[in-house]
């Protein structure tokens, strides 16, 4: 068996080549669409959280990213409010019209408390749960939200592991039943990336689109980890962002914050609400630019 062969269900090949396809919540998700999740790495106030969903909805955005749950390297590290912030966190959510928020997940329950909290709050909103690159190989946890049909999932590619192995840990989800999956990029850990916080592994992009039928999305702001400017006047966060973009990712995951500098969770690396509508328009040039190479190459 060659090594593609062990992507049965996810795998592109002869007569399997078609996109995976799903619709959540009004919103399309495939190799063809086009999606920017922006919001709080870490949900710290309410304030914030509605500042960031008045941002998104303003900017016309319906996807958010909104971390409840955070596994951190240091135990001493904030961890997230976890469930207490979730019903705080749908019923905003509802009230500014973002329909899917990516959230990461590390444990079983966290599902069931998701589930209670929408309940809760009258489902205003929809959850793509997010499989953090620490948990990448928790084998246990990818059949899990494998085996539930509520949510779609959004699995980043896992730090120290191969390209190979993190898109089988991808096929674990699909083969527990889930196949509504979008895969991630994240950058891999190695000092061979420095200044940044990750070696930007965006080349990616077309690879996974090749080897597998799922979304690809890419995260810039956990590649790149800090607040710089090339002498162009543009961040490093917006050129690492534009390189998935023109390779054609179909989402870019980036973290956004009314005040970087408080935020309780990788501060270093967050756009201000007042430079989403530039990044947003960057993005915008960016994914044009690629659909117009696409169509010279046809």
């Amino acid at each position: 068996m060659s090594k593609t062969d062990e992507f049965r269900i996810l795998g592109r090949r002869e007569g399997n080549g078609e996109s995976i396809r799903f619709e959540y919540r009004g919103v399309t998700f495939d190799q063809d669409c086009f999606h920017v999740v922006a919001g709080l790495n870490a949900v710290d106030t309410r304030e914030y959280t509605e500042r960031t969903f008045k941002a998104l909805q303003d900017a016309g955005q319906v996807c958010a990213r909104m971390g409840a749950y955070k596994p951190r390297t240091s135990p001493y590290s904030f961890q997230g409010y976890g469930k207490q912030c979730l019903p705080y966190v749908f019923e905003l959510a509802g009230k500014y019209g973002v329909r899917v928020i990516s959230m990461e997940v590390t444990r079983d329950e966290h599902l069931d408390e998701i589930r209670g909290a929408l309940r809760e709050t009258g489902d205003p909103c929809g959850v793509m749960l997010q499989i953090g690159t620490r948990n990448t190989q928790n084998f246990e946890l990818l059949k899990t939200v494998g085996s539930q049909r509520d949510f779609p999932i959004l699995l980043k590619r896992g730090f120290g592991i191969t390209l190979h192995e993190s898109l089988l840990a991808a096929e674990y989800v699909a083969a527990s039943g889930n196949r509504d999956i979008v895969f991630c990029l994240r950058g891999m850990k190695t000092n061979l990336g420095d200044p940044h916080r990750n070696l930007v592994d965006f080349a990616h992009v077309p690879v996974v689109k090749r080897l597998t039928r799922m979304p690809v999305c890419v995260d810039p702001s956990h590649s790149v980890g800090v607040r710089t400017f090339a002498p162009d006047g543009l961040q490093d966060i917006f050129h690492t962002a534009a390189q998935g973009i023109i390779a054609g990712a179909n989402l870019v995951l980036t973290d956004i914050h009314p005040e970087p500098r408080k935020a309780l969770v990788d501060a270093g690396q967050a756009l201000t609400l007042e430079e989403l509508p530039a990044f947003l328009e960057d993005c915008a040039i960016s994914r044009d630019a690629y659909l117009r190479r696409v169509a010279l190459a046809k």
